[in-house]
Formats: C-alpha cells, structure tokens, sequence
C-alpha cells in the first residue's frame, strides 16, 4: 500500500538505558527483547525513540553543604555543548546501546521529547524541587536558548536524525499539571519568554463552533425515526388495498341482530 519505507516506532523513556544494553526485566519491562524483535521484523526501518528530560534527572545534587543552592546541577542540566552536559550524554549513551544491540552507528535515531518547566512542574521530585533557580523562568529560557544553539552534532557518536522540543503550550499529563510549554495556553497572545517591554499584539480570536453532544444527535435521531413511523402509518392506511381489505372485512362481521338470531336458534334447537 505504499507504506513500506516508512519508519515505525515505539516511545521509550530514558530509564530503559540502565539494562545491557536496555533494560529487560520479566513482569516490567522486556525492552530489549521488544527492540531484537523489531529490528527483526522491520530492520533500518525501525526508529529508535527516547525522551530525554534532564530536567527530571534523579542524579542531581545540591551543591556541597546547600539545601537549596543547585547552580551546579543546572550548569549541567541546561548546557548543550559537549559529553559532560547532561542532554547530550544520554544521548551519547543511547547511541552507543542501540550499536551494541544492532551492531549498526547509524540506526534511526529520534529523540521524542526534550523539554524545561517554568514554573515547577507538579511531577518533579528530586533534590532539584528545593531549588527554585532550577524552574525559573530564567533557567527555562537558558535551556530553550541552548536547543536552539546547538547543531544537534555528539562527540563520538552520529547525531540523532531527529528531535521533537517539548512543547508548545502547558498542559495536563495524566492529571498532573506541567509547565514546558513555549505558551501558557492556546489563547496566549505571546511567549513565556521575550524581550523586556515586549507588547503582543491583540487579536481577535476565532469563535469555535462546539460540536452537538450525543443526546443532541440521540434526540435528532428519535425525532427522525417517529416521524419516518407516522409517515408510514399514514401511508399504510390511505393505501386503496389497504382500505379494500377493511371494508370486506367489516362485511363478513355479523351485525347485532345477525348474533342475537344465531343465539336464539341455538337455545331453541337445545
């Protein structure tokens, strides 16, 4: 059908890199045995997917002796240059793994989400929740600032074919409210972040028509078979043969009078 040279794949997070070379343990997660059986059936077609979030890396400390100083952390978690930023090693070491799995250096390799939050995301649990410098609106430009900078290269290893910023707009995931968007909602007239006095200019919003609920549909649709019945009715009883059929009908019934001699004959011959 025409779909044969397109790529497929399946969404893993970072945490699957802690196996050898991913993580495959019976009754949670066989990934390595998923990603053998993939390549298996769709070769270099298959894309190897993972989301990468520094922002929610267990690994980060405070600084040395602090409960809420995370400079450290963050030079690491928001740099885009080099092995040592926190972005690009996981990248590195995913690269590496997908080698070891498949043998190949240039397996499609696509990053699904990377992203920040400003304000602090509801899911961050780390250290890096006693740090407010580390969701300021400050970091997640410096963060934004670097993703666009960086040319997407890895030292050692070939870059990723593609990478998916996450996101446009705040949103719920899973009920749980997170702040990566660019924007606060769709209704924003501007970005999180820009320039000093910068002034989004209003617009008239578009007014989007609300679909018709289910009841709505429900209760066209009685409406429509009630009156398609009574049509038919209608149709019925006008019908001539119809007509000629009850008529005859009502001559073969027996008047009053016809019953009440059928009964008198019957009690005389008794």
């Amino acid at each position: 059908m025409g779909f044969s040279h397109i790529p497929v794949t399946s969404v893993f997070t970072a945490a699957i890199l802690s196996g050898n070379p991913f993580m495959d343990v019976p009754g949670k997660a066989l990934v390595n045995t998923f990603l053998r059986q993939a390549m298996w059936k769709y070769g270099r077609r298959y894309a190897f997917t993972f989301n990468v979030y520094p922002y929610f890396d267990p690994n980060l400390r405070m600084n040395p002796g602090s409960r809420d100083d995370c400079s450290e952390a963050l030079k690491r978690a928001t740099c885009w240059q080099g092995a040592t930023c926190l972005g690009p090693a996981i990248m590195i070491a995913a690269r590496r793994k997908m080698q070891q799995l498949t043998g190949n250096p240039d397996d499609l390799f696509w990053i699904g989400e990377i992203g920040w939050s400003s304000p602090r995301a509801q899911a961050l649990h780390t250290e890096m929740k006693r740090c407010q410098e580390f969701s300021s609106l400050a970091t997640f430009q410096t963060f934004y600032s670097g993703f666009l900078q960086w040319d997407l290269s890895l030292p050692g290893v070939r870059a990723p074919d593609h990478i998916f910023y996450f996101t446009l707009r705040d949103a719920l995931n899973f009920g749980v409210q997170e702040f990566f968007g660019l924007l606060l909602s769709c209704q924003s007239l501007g970005c999180k972040i820009a320039t000093h006095g910068f002034a989004a200019e209003e617009c008239e919003l578009p007014q989007i028509a609300m679909p018709m609920s289910w009841r709505t549909w429900a209760f066209i649709a009685l409406g429509i078979l009630i009156a398609c019945a009574a049509a038919s009715t209608c149709l019925y009883v006008r019908s001539p043969l119809v007509q000629r059929v009850v008529h005859w009908a009502e001559a073969k019934k027996p008047g009053r009078r016809g019953i009440a001699e059928e009964m008198s004959s019957s009690s005389s011959s008794e």
